[in-house]
């Protein structure tokens, strides 16, 4: 149980990576299937919530010292809205779409500062579900309404996210020594 707590962070994020994937796809088909998950959604949003921390924490190590320190920290604080957001998230009556419009530029920022480090086709995902991410978010923040989460982009813009900060991430890890 000791060696779970202290892995190494190439381990972590590559096991956080593999828990962000899967859960992801067990939503997207969910969501497409219309299952209710009932309160088991709490129990995924949860490990969700630990995934994404983990890649993201993860992530100040995969780039090295390619990334300025402040962005470094910044991935560190990020980490720590997100997890909070979203497990206040849980809670419908919170509007937390702030954190999330910041959290899609981060992801944005992760596509563009990854150049060397993830491979193209997987930083482009990135990019692209971190614009859908501000969009989406950012629209909800000022008007109310989610411009993506009701229309036919929302699957793009969710497998562009599974490929850009879970597949993307995890590739680099393996490649990485």
């Amino acid at each position: 149980m000791k060696q779970f707590f202290l892995q190494d962070v190439k381990e972590q994020s590559q096991q956080s990576a593999y828990l962000f994937i899967v859960i992801n796809v067990v939503w997207f088909v969910g969501g497409i299937a219309e299952l209710d998950y009932g309160n088991f959604d709490n129990v995924l949003q949860l490990f969700w919530s630990f995934s994404i921390v983990g890649i993201l924490l993860g992530l100040k190590d995969l780039h090295g010292d390619s990334l300025p320190e402040d962005w470094r920290q910044g991935y560190t604080m990020m980490a720590a809205a997100v997890l909070v957001a979203s497990l206040l998230g849980i809670n419908e009556d919170l509007n937390t779409s702030g954190i999330w419009t910041i959290f899609g530029f981060g992801i944005l920022a992760l596509g563009i500062t990854s150049e060397g480090v993830i491979d193209n086709i997987w930083r482009y995902a990135a990019v692209i579900a971190g614009l859908f991410g501000i969009i989406g978010s950012g629209s909800e923040f000022v008007t109310g309404t989610n411009i993506i989460g009701e229309s036919p982009l929302q699957f793009v813009a969710f497998l562009t996210f599974i490929a850009g900060v879970g597949v993307g991430p995890l590739l680099a890890w393996n490649k990485k020594d």
